[in-house]
């Protein structure tokens, strides 16, 4: 911390943490991910992805399929959510996700099977319903391959 003169290890730490933001991500299975971030962007149901810093206010909204990244130590990370509900505060972030997995747990031969798979139930589609439950699919292969590959997409 550049300006702090004389301030003890616990001062410096308090300051550190009021520059950060808990991340907590969890589904019904299991946590997947808790640390203290610099930021956090994830998206929403219907509004887009929110960017939340420290001092963020206090809010809860509809988390949407995609891709959540976090900075921590200076460098980008990247979480998969696939809906359920996120609650914002001023020193905390909590995604309480229906699905979610970190990079290191999202296996590409899997993702890219999925994909094989999900177009091909898309071309076969007889029904709405077939169309809509194929294209989730092939949403959810995607985004676990985006993320797995280092996204470039939305903001990254």
């Amino acid at each position: 911390m550049l300006g702090i003169r004389g301030a003890d290890s616990e001062s410096l730490k308090e300051i550190a943490m009021a520059q950060s933001i808990k991340l907590e991500v969890v589904t019904p299975e299991r946590p997947v991910f808790s640390a203290e971030v610099a930021e956090v962007q994830f998206p929403t149901a219907s509004r887009g992805y929110y960017g939340i810093l420290p001092g963020h206010t206090p809010l809860m909204t509809e988390v949407g399929d995609g891709l959540l990244y976090y900075v921590q130590d200076g460098q980008r990370h990247w979480i998969t959510v696939f809906g359920g509900f996120a609650e914002v505060g001023p020193d905390r972030v909590t995604i309480l996700a229906r699905e979610s997995e970190t990079m290191d747990m999202i296996d590409l031969e899997r993702a890219e099977a999925s994909r094989q798979r999900a177009l091909k139930l898309l071309k076969e589609a007889q029904t709405e319903h077939d169309m809509a439950t194929a294209q989730a699919k092939l949403d959810a292969s995607l985004i676990r391959l985006q993320a797995a590959g280092h996204p470039a997409g939305h903001g990254f």
